[in-house]
């Protein structure tokens, strides 16, 4: 019965509701591998943890509850844990740019850049999702 519910539940989506899948994907990857990379660097911040978190929430609720204000506050959560995230380390891209380690780590300015990426992918995915049809 429940597999019933399930595939008339999937059966009214549209593309744009994989598409917010899909954003909801690079966040919690953007979250593990931030949580994973940060504290062994000491440069964890709690904003961009929050700020995914709550997006991730609101990521969820918008794929029960179809609602655009919901994907504008997940676009913003995603935002600001990106650009958070890559002006705390602002240090290490100046170290990497100058050849030396003197305000960060310049040998982690790819684990910082891939973490940034994944995280405005999510956004750009949730601002794409806003504009797309997500039920049929």
């Amino acid at each position: 019965m429940r597999w019933i519910m399930m595939k008339d539940f999937l059966a009214r989506k549209a593309y744009g509701f994989w598409v917010v899948a899909l954003a909801l994907v690079a966040a919690v990857v953007s979250l593990v591998r931030y949580i994973g990379w940060a504290p062994a660097h000491n440069t964890t911040n709690i904003l961009v943890i929050l700020s995914l978190v709550i997006g991730i929430i609101l990521n969820i609720v918008s794929m029960v509850r179809d609602e655009d204000l919901l994907l504008v506050a997940v676009t913003a959560c995603y935002a600001f844990a990106a650009f958070r995230h890559l002006a705390d380390q602002v240090g290490s891209f100046v170290d990497a740019f100058q050849g030396i380690n003197m305000f960060g780590d310049a040998s982690q300015v790819g684990n910082i850049v891939s973490i940034g990426i994944c995280m405005v992918c999510g956004t750009l995915l949730a601002i794409v999702s806003g504009f797309l049809k997500r039920e049929k």
